[in-house]
């Protein structure tokens, strides 16, 4: 307890404090990154406004039904794009990987939508309203 002593005659009650808010401003931040983040996924509406669910950290080309015929969407790496298909402006291609949650992609010609959503463990939408975005 030598140790503790000398550090107590070397520092004010203040200092004290001042160490102990300063390390939890540091530790508190690391601390909330690891908490649990919820699990992105995929949302794909074809043109027959079916939905197709799946996780975007598993590496796959989907294949669905477009109003021009058959559209593949590539999930890889955690991202998500509509693979070249021959449409008038290939627009939807032309929009590259999307990885964020509340990004969209769509291939509207072919009436394909792709969006990234991040779901809670209960499967429900983290966003606190259930909306992504409102326009108006």
């Amino acid at each position: 307890m030598n140790w503790l002593d000398g550090w107590r005659r070397c520092t004010h009650a203040s200092d004290r404090w001042l160490i102990l808010i300063s390390a939890l401003g540091v530790l508190g931040p690391c601390l909330w990154t690891l908490r649990d983040q919820p699990e992105r996924m995929v949302i794909i509406r074809d043109a027959d406004a079916k939905e197709i669910q799946w996780p975007l950290d598993r590496n796959t080309v989907i294949e669905v039904r477009g109003r021009l015929g058959p559209v593949q969407v590539e999930i890889r790496d955690r991202r998500v794009r509509l693979l070249e298909y021959q449409s008038p402006r290939l627009l939807g291609t032309m929009t590259g990987w999307i990885e964020k949650s509340g990004q969209l992609t769509a291939c509207v010609p072919c009436a394909v939508i792709v969006q990234v959503k991040a779901l809670t463990s209960d499967g429900e939408s983290s966003s606190p309203t259930g909306y992504d975005g409102i326009a108006r």
